[in-house]
């Protein structure tokens, strides 16, 4: 199955979209701010010092250039596009992440809603191009996770579901005494992975006028596994600097589970990292 967007979309989607998702610095439409039957486009693109979704580095610790944009809709319905760097020791023979969401907002006695889905695509990546010998079972790590959220006097609760497999896993490649650690040769999955869930929380509230602090905690269970489920918190400030630029600073860190300790690279290159390690996290942005 081909990516849903042609190639040659995405240094264009790079260039003129926003830091969304994962990243410290997010850019979002309200359907409030359309015109009545019209659609609002934003976007912003920026760099952050680390990638981290969910308390682990995506980038293996290094920086990343990111962008996405959001049209929404004065009916509430909305897409985004966002688009990342990822680093290959994380994500066999990957080095960008795509990802497409749609889903609708709307209030309910004060509260905000969210439902909606995001597609995660990784061109070129597969778990059969990890660097090791037996090669991997075929695995692509392309994923779809559905969500709800509400909102109320700046509290989100958000739960996310994936009805198929957690980001390519299963017990060839990500198995008990397989790939996570050779010094904790328990960790891993001991079943399929179908229907991983993730529940998170988070309080926003401003400092002043463009700045506002953040702070979220969140648990990450992924079926039939053996100490890889996982806590992570973020803690962070984000504000306007003028001009259309925006920057931020944020802690992350998590349970730390033995899978991730001294993980080794993919790329089979002898390099080993702890992705879910404390981090602080810097990153600017600019509207387009």
């Amino acid at each position: 199955m081909k990516s849903p967007f042609p190639h040659s979309l995405i240094p264009l989607a790079m260039a003129c979209a926003a830091l969304l998702g994962g990243t410290i610095v997010t850019s979002t439409a309200h359907a409030d701010d359309a015109p009545a039957g019209k659609v609002k486009v934003t976007g912003q693109a920026g760099v952050v010092s680390d990638y981290i979704w969910r308390g682990f580095s995506q980038t293996w610790g290094k920086p990343a250039l990111q962008a996405s944009v959001t049209a929404d809709h004065a009916s509430g319905a909305y897409a985004s596009f966002f688009a990342s760097n990822i680093s290959a020791q994380y994500v066999p023979n990957g080095s960008l992440e795509t990802d497409v969401s749609l889903g609708y907002k709307t209030a309910l006695k004060g509260v905000e809603l969210d439902l909606g889905g995001v597609y995660a695509y990784y061109p070129g990546a597969n778990f059969s191009k990890a660097s090791f010998t037996p090669a991997f079972n075929d695995a692509d790590p392309r994923t779809l996770e559905l969500y709800a959220s509400a909102t109320v006097a700046g509290i989100n609760l958000h739960v996310g579901y994936i009805p198929g497999a957690f980001f390519g896993w299963n017990v060839n490649n990500s198995g008990v005494n397989g790939v996570f650690n050779a010094e904790q040769p328990q960790a891993g999955l001991t079943g399929d992975s179908k229907g991983a869930v993730n529940v998170e929380g988070s309080y926003t509230f401003a400092i002043k006028q463009g700045w506002s602090m953040q702070a979220t905690i969140g648990r990450q269970r992924v079926p039939h596994s053996r100490d890889v489920n996982w806590n992570y918190g973020r803690v962070g400030i984000t504000g306007e600097l003028g001009a259309g630029w925006s920057a931020g600073l944020a802690a992350s860190f998590t349970s730390n589970p033995k899978a991730f300790r001294n993980y080794g690279s993919l790329t089979n290159n002898g390099q080993h990292s702890n992705p879910g390690k404390r981090t602080a996290i810097l990153s600017l942005s600019k509207a387009i």
